[in-house]
């Protein structure tokens, strides 16, 4: 049986696969929930190997929270705090920061490490009321690794998810009433409950994980082998 896997520590990304093979992806539908938190740099390539994804399968799209960094305060963790202790291979960040550019990302490395609650309750927000998920978690990271805002804060989520075409007052009030706090809290428990451990995580049609940000062409021979049948859930 064919696996993936990634390990995730901090910002790394070490992938290993095997058992790939050429494969023309068929015009079928596919559902796609991803796991992800909007401080992880990979997400963010992964959101947008997806959108590649998207231009051979009618992708239906979940999201689901994900805690990457426990315990940040609302306030948010300076960077140079966070990463206390932690090291890079050589050569690790122009690789991130070129393997993004390959996806159309000019990323940053932000000052601070924002707490993503609000980010999180805001993409939930969009799913209830049948906004473009796409959208607004393109937004969401864009406004943190390109733009360099604080996503942990109520007016930055706001404006971001405005701009996707999201109702800014109604979220305004969802975000203000905590409204989907409680769903992004089960969200991540399930995440934790179901051995996610690393993100992102991406599951085709509820039977198949595929973890880290992994290139476009491993995403669609995954694809075409569960459109067709030739796997099984795990």
């Amino acid at each position: 049986m064919e696996s993936w896997s990634v390990g995730y520590e901090g910002d790394g990304d070490v992938e290993r696969h095997s058992g790939m093979h050429d494969a023309r992806p068929e015009k079928q539908a596919l559902h796609i929930t991803f796991v992800s938190d909007y401080i992880c740099p990979w997400c963010y390539v992964g959101l947008a190997r997806l959108e590649q994804l998207r231009q051979d399968y009618g992708i239906t799209l979940t999201a689901c929270a994900f805690d990457l960094r426990p315990g940040i305060p609302p306030e948010g963790i300076a960077r140079e705090e966070a990463s206390k202790g932690k090291t890079y291979p050589p050569g690790y960040l122009d690789n991130l920061r070129q393997t993004a550019l390959d996806v159309g990302i000019e990323m940053k490395r932000p000052p601070l490490v924002p707490n993503t609650r609000k980010a999180h309750e805001a993409t939930e927000f969009t799913r209830d009321n049948g906004g473009d998920l796409w959208a607004v978690q393109r937004a969401l990271f864009r406004a943190y690794f390109e733009e360099e805002q604080n996503i942990g804060d109520t007016d930055v989520v706001v404006r971001a998810c405005a701009d996707a075409g999201v109702d800014a007052d109604a979220l305004r009030e969802a975000l203000d009433e905590g409204r989907y706090s409680e769903e992004i809290e089960k969200q991540m428990e399930w995440s934790r409950s179901n051995g996610v451990t690393g993100v992102p995580t991406t599951i085709f049609n509820g039977r198949f994980a595929v973890v880290g940000a992994q290139d476009v062409e491993l995403l669609r021979d995954v694809a075409g082998r569960i459109v067709r049948g030739e796997v099984e859930a795990k």
